[in-house]
């Protein structure tokens, strides 16, 4: 079992809960590391930097850093914009009346207009363009 630790100088460690021993070491922000959530496959960390690191869990190497103000995620059966700034949800879509709930698998913003959204067995197009103007 594996725990992870974020530290003022932008580090994080993964350590051996059984041993005590540090697994690894990486630093992914400039200053203190306010948050972290692991799962089975990644880390994610965020920090006073108003970034948010995904890591590789297994490796230690980042997947993606994300700077914007905007965050798009998928859910069961909706998407959803939150502002990073304030941590506010912006706006939820729903992406089918049925409410089947399945979920979103991929997101792709087209032109800060769109969301392509991988959704069940179909593409679905979600426009909103007064929530992605944020991304400006």
């Amino acid at each position: 079992m594996v725990l992870a630790s974020g530290g003022q100088d932008g580090a994080i460690c993964l350590w051996d809960v059984l041993t005590g021993s540090r697994v690894s070491h990486v630093y992914g922000h400039r200053g203190d590391v306010t948050s972290l959530v692991c799962t089975a496959s990644c880390i994610i960390s965020s920090g006073l930097d108003d970034v948010i690191c995904i890591w590789d869990r297994s490796t230690g190497i980042k997947l993606y850093s994300i700077q914007q103000s905007l965050l798009v995620t998928g859910g069961q059966g909706c998407v959803s914009f939150w502002d990073l700034n304030f941590g506010d949800l912006l706006q939820t879509v729903y992406l089918s009346q049925s409410g089947d709930g399945q979920g979103v698998r991929q997101l792709l913003v087209l032109d800060n207009a769109a969301i392509v959204c991988d959704f069940g067995s179909e593409l679905s197009l979600v426009y909103v363009p007064s929530v992605l103007e944020k991304l400006d």
